[in-house]
């Protein structure tokens, strides 16, 4: 057997249904011929981590990319990076050049290991094809488990073969037994004193962060919440946890905070923290902490407790094993709180019916360029449930992560990029969302500057006839240093002088692409997208948009 078809056995034994990369990386070639698997073969290998970091955020599997020798591996570092941000089971698989050559100028030869060393939890060479199946199934092991992240590992030819330049190896397929999901619960006393905390609270507050979904902590965290009739709110990596139509929503922190959510955590006396790091966005740079509340920080990383804000009550362990066990200290050892009955609870569904009708209003601005805060709202309201929301990070996508102006309701989720916001990544990431999630509806929100950078993908959503659309919010530029540069010094380097035809491209990429400038056609034009996406036909939307920013003023 080769061992390029070991190797994707391997990744199909470990459930995983899928593989990115450009088909001239092995894994991929074999991947073609394994059962179980299906290699989508891209056209950009910059594109391979972002489509298996959203493959893995809709699937709860990590996800499993691919790259060629040199440029192939050093396109896929922003990737890497990426994932190391937002804690993304990752592995990647790759060629290295032939050792017996190694410094003497091998064609591709480069250091791999060091490009990749910085920005995964473990870059490592398999030296002896005896321990093949040690080296991937550590691989799956570490990126799963304690704080998850990407792993980097390469085979050089001289260990696995080449079949470019007729490197033949021959192996016994090696017995392999998949890597396993570990967990740990959190320490009883410390769970006994979040406990006491929550239930004496007067104004309790819960975030949920990205930890919190990729333990699939969905469950505990909800009957938590009801028990006690605390408010939420997320991290844009824990949105979609519960229902943002749930009475209890508040919305996102941070950054991209609405009034009412401000109002609440600044008025809060005890913060329960679930898998968030409170990172600067999250936090606009850890000044969100109200004075004298008590804080109780859950996270799987005891490097990560105290490494902001220092807690009152710090509980290390997996999110979903820590709320169960909360939730069952309540149940056992505190008399019935008023949960859902309470006080606060009615309080807040009459905040939130005044904060819904505010943004509807708000909402119905007729300018053109549009409103980007309009466009968003169209879409939310046509896509609706059973939508996942595909974010990127620039000045008028960035509406889309402000509750209500975009409601990930309920049967509905979120792929967002972390905190190093690698532009580009949604627009991909929708393409394997849907692949991961054919039955559900796929929506990209991203400005015209991301999609520019990763348009070129456009064509294998229509060879895959991936049903998802891409709702661009043209204002030509990179909105927000535009912003930025126009309020400190007065100019900007930002703005483009020439703007493609987006609808044109989407067309000849074998996709649907209309240009909307018509206020009567957003709405239409959206719904003609969701009919199109369920026939298997990608959409791109063209929004002339002009440019808004108080959505993070507001938040201030």
């Amino acid at each position: 057997m080769y061992p390029w078809e070991a190797v994707a056995r391997m990744v199909a034994a470990q459930g995983v249904e899928m593989t990115f990369g450009i088909g001239d990386s092995h894994l991929q070639l074999y991947a073609m011929r394994t059962a179980g698997l299906k290699a989508v073969n891209i056209r950009y290998e910059g594109s391979a981590p972002f489509m298996a970091m959203a493959y893995s955020r809709v699937t709860g599997k990590p996800g499993v990319c691919s790259a060629s020798t040199g440029p192939g591996v050093a396109n896929m570092v922003p990737g890497a990076l990426e994932a190391y941000s937002q804690c993304c089971p990752l592995v990647m698989l790759c060629q290295s050049i032939n050792q017996k050559t190694e410094g003497m100028g091998e064609f591709q030869e480069c250091d791999q290991l060091g490009m990749m060393a910085p920005v995964t939890k473990w870059a490592v060479r398999v030296n002896d094809i005896d321990r093949l199946d040690w080296y991937v199934r550590r691989a799956f092991s570490l990126a799963m488990n304690d704080q998850p992240g990407p792993v980097f590992v390469e085979v050089p030819y001289d260990v696995g073969g080449d079949i470019t330049h007729g490197l033949s190896v021959d192996i016994e397929e090696p017995t392999y037994q998949p890597a396993i999901r570990l967990r740990a619960s959190g320490d009883p006393r410390e769970i006994t004193r979040a406990a006491d905390l929550l239930v004496g609270a007067e104004r309790p507050v819960a975030i949920a962060g990205n930890g919190s979904m990729l333990s699939g902590a969905a469950e505990p965290f909800r009957e938590l919440i009801e028990k006690l009739g605390i408010p939420f709110a997320t991290t844009p990596g824990g949105r979609g946890i519960v229902s943002e139509e749930h009475p209890l929503a508040l919305g996102l922190v941070g950054l991209y905070r609405n009034t009412m959510c401000k109002e609440y955590i600044s008025n809060a006396d005890v913060i329960l923290a679930v898998g968030t790091r409170n990172e600067a966005f999250q936090t606009h740079r850890w000044k969100d902490m109200p004075d004298n509340a008590k804080l109780i920080h859950v996270d799987v990383a005891a490097s990560e407790i105290g490494r902001n804000w220092m807690p009152t009550v710090g509980v290390v362990g997996d999110a979903c094993l820590v709320l169960t066990q909360l939730l069952q200290e309540v149940r056992v050892h505190h008399r019935s709180p008023a949960g859902m009955e309470s006080q606060r609870v009615q309080e807040l569904v009459t905040r939130k019916e005044r904060l819904i009708a505010d943004v509807d209003a708000e909402c119905a601005t007729t300018e053109y360029p549009f409103a980007a805060k309009r466009v968003v709202h169209a879409a939310s309201a046509v896509f609706g449930r059973n939508t996942i929301l595909v974010n990127e990070n620039g000045s008028q996508d960035s509406w889309s992560y402000f509750y209500p102006f975009f409601t990930v309701a309920n049967s509905s989720s979120c792929v967002t990029v972390a905190e190093q916001t690698c532009m580009g990544m949604g627009v991909v990431g929708a393409i394997a969302a849907k692949l991961a999630a054919p039955s559900r509806n796929v929506v990209c929100v991203t400005g015209d500057g991301a999609f520019q950078m990763y348009m070129k993908e456009l064509p294998t959503a229509a060879q895959y006839r991936t049903g998802c659309t891409w709702v661009v919010l043209n204002n030509s530029s990179f909105g927000w240093p535009g912003y930025y540069q126009m309020q400190t010094v007065g100019w900007n380097a930002t703005t483009f002088d020439v703007q493609p035809d987006f609808a044109e491209i989407a067309r000849a990429s074998g996709c649907h692409g209309r240009r909307v400038e018509s206020i009567d056609d957003i709405g239409p034009a959206l719904q003609e997208a969701v009919e199109l996406n369920e026939k298997g036909v990608p959409v791109v939307l063209d929004f002339p948009v002009g440019q808004d920013m108080s959505h993070f003023e507001r938040a201030q």
